[in-house]
């Protein structure tokens, strides 16, 4: 059987990575496409995989985003009708579902972002399988397109799947000139998203000064960025890919005015705070409900809490682990449901479909 992976974001290379590595040991042919954008070709290469380079990122403009969509989805579609996988699987990829629906192979979907309309309406209605945490209201992806009959929620969040085959190692701390625990990591906010409408100026700057003079290794998202961070002189921006989940595990606490790096933090067990400016998604609210993650967007907020977090470190760290350790991993959802299509040629959709069970009765609720 052959399967194609379209990784169109760094943090999906880190999604998938455990799910190609199943799926080989058992003998699928894996086919991995991608895209130019944000060291994503040097996160594959560093992970040993063999892909297609196919478009680029569009940038932070309607304009570009829409050609290059465009463009990636007939280069695709002429390597996808060459290939001739049986599979699609992707996560929040724009292009990926409209040419598997095109060419009718079937796919599975994973989508953990709901404030992100556009895309999604591009996704949901040509996906077979929507995956997504249970934390999301599942109307809302219906409301974009997504088939109620064939939608799936996981009792966890994507970033657990990250962790498939980690074991924390040091050499990052060296090639950084950190110590174990001594260090904050910090990533700043999305600016070249669809979703994100925030101010260009980063919370993080502010947050900086009222902190604890202790080394702070920061990834931005940009030149622009990086250009205004360098004023730091506690603040350390690598310079090439490095291993982040090893940085994240042996760090004191993680800041962040993003997602995916936040929520591999509280999957490690790391103290979490979400300085994220704009509409906070279902699975963050989530997880600060849980207990297990800290949000605010008021710098002096920020740094008292996370003063406290420093404080009651290890026992905070024994807290988040009980609770992750009780959710549902996405990448053993997607191994099972591959497996099921593959001997019985169609998906495993619960009966218990989350919130989406009364949708048949939408239009007769005034009963």
């Amino acid at each position: 059987m052959k399967v194609w992976v379209d990784i169109t974001n760094a943090p999906h290379a880190h999604f998938f990575k455990g799910l190609i590595r199943e799926l080989e040991k058992s003998g699928y042919e894996i086919i991995i496409t991608t895209r130019e954008f944000d060291g994503l070709t040097g996160i594959l290469d560093m992970l040993g995989f063999d892909y297609y380079v196919v478009g680029k990122h569009g940038g932070a403009t309607l304009e570009g985003k829409l050609l290059a969509s465009s463009e990636r989805v007939y280069k695709l579609s002429k390597l996808i009708i060459e290939e001739k996988p049986d599979l699609a699987i992707y996560k929040h990829s724009a292009e990926a579902p409209r040419v598997a629906f095109g060419l009718q192979v079937p796919s599975i979907g994973f989508i953990d972002n709901e404030t992100a309309i556009g895309q999604n309406k591009l996704i949901a209605p040509f996906t077979k399988l929507l995956l997504y945490p249970r934390a999301i209201d599942a109307y809302e992806l219906i409301k974009c397109g997504a088939d109620p009959n064939g939608m799936r929620p996981v009792n966890g969040f994507s970033e657990l799947a990250h962790l498939y085959g980690f074991k924390p190692e040091r050499k990052v701390l060296k090639e950084l000139g950190v110590k174990r625990n001594g260090y904050i990591v910090m990533r700043t906010e999305p600016i070249k998203a669809n979703y994100f409408n925030g101010d260009i100026k980063s919370i993080l700057e502010d947050v900086i000064p009222l902190l604890p003079d202790i080394p702070i290794v920061l990834f931005p998202r940009t030149e622009e960025q990086r250009k205004r961070f360098e004023r730091f002189d506690n603040v350390i921006m690598p310079e090439k890919p490095v291993d982040s989940l090893s940085l994240l595990y042996y760090a004191r606490l993680m800041i962040g005015a993003g997602g995916t790096m936040n929520r591999e933090a509280i999957a490690l067990g790391t103290p979490t705070i979400s300085t994220y400016p704009g509409k906070l998604l279902a699975v963050t609210k989530w997880l600060v409900e849980l207990g297990v993650k800290f949000h605010s967007t008021d710098p002096l907020e920020v740094a008292t809490v996370a003063e406290r977090m420093i404080e009651m470190n290890g026992s905070y760290r024994n807290y988040i682990r009980s609770v992750v350790s009780g959710l549902e991993n996405p990448m053993e959802v997607i191994l099972k449901e591959i497996e099921t299509y593959e001997t019985e040629g169609t998906f495993l959709v619960s009966s218990e479909a989350g919130n989406v069970g009364s949708y048949v009765s939408l239009d007769k609720r005034s009963d």
